[in-house]
């Protein structure tokens, strides 16, 4: 069995001290590492390999996912913590790989809201029957200068479906509708209309390859995987 020389304690030292984020840079060591890796796990397309805050430890690109190895090339884990900053390095890195260009969004099949000048902008996937989705949309009346659109679906079953399906193809204030549904607690009178905006949504949803709800896309092209804070959401739309 191969011995595996890696000082945990450093490792969380490291993580607590380096900044929340990083450059991915690539040095003679990565480029070695780069080749080990290709030739050790030819199944696995590493496309590219690059230093990280830890001496040792190496971020592994393959398609649009990231994996961290230390120097053996023998031991990977998922993702790298920032114990200070609470940065969770991988799934940022896996955030950058998966942007999404939102101008190419079909913004006309969401549901728009905007709050102050409007100038900064979000897209939001959401089932109206998910308690995270509600909790988010409170938080979300608390942003300023805000565009909100909001991609109605159901993947918690025919209920959802209906109920968005009801927001999407309102003929009045589909915002406001939303709102009630999901701030006030309103029940709106679920009517049967043609679901084609809604199934086009889910599989805008499916296609960026969300499976959970809510999922958040910043005019930047990153992403946000589930429920988050305003402060978090801040954050994201501040980036450039």
């Amino acid at each position: 069995m191969k011995s595996f020389n890696f000082n945990l304690k450093s490792f969380i030292i490291g993580l607590g001290v380096v900044a929340a984020s990083h450059s991915a840079l690539a040095s003679p060591a990565s480029e070695a590492m780069l080749e080990k890796l290709k030739k050790g796990y030819p199944n696995i397309p590493f496309s590219q390999v690059n230093d990280t805050p830890v001496p040792g430890i190496y971020e592994a690109i393959f398609g649009t996912d990231v994996l961290y190895v230390e120097s053996s090339g023998v031991y990977f884990f998922p993702t790298m913590v920032n114990m200070v900053t609470k940065a969770n390095l991988g799934d940022e890195r896996r955030a950058e790989l998966n942007k999404i260009d939102f101008s190419e969004l079909p913004l006309a099949d969401a549901i728009k809201t905007v709050h102050g000048n409007g100038k900064r902008k979000m897209a939001v996937f959401a089932d109206p029957n998910c308690g995270y989705c509600k909790k988010l949309e409170v938080n979300l009346e608390g942003l300023t200068d805000v565009t909100i659109y909001t991609f109605a679906l159901g993947i918690l079953g025919p209920d959802s479906t209906a109920k968005a399906t009801t927001v999407n193809c309102s003929t009045g204030d589909k915002s406001k509708l939303w709102r009630s549904m999901m701030v006030e607690g309103g029940k709106p009178v679920v009517k049967e209309y043609g679901n084609g905006t809604t199934a086009k949504n889910l599989a805008l949803f499916q296609k960026f390859g969300f499976q959970g709800t809510p999922a958040i896309v910043f005019q930047n092209g990153s992403t946000l995987k589930g429920y988050a804070e305003n402060a978090r959401l801040e954050e994201m739309l501040a980036k450039k």
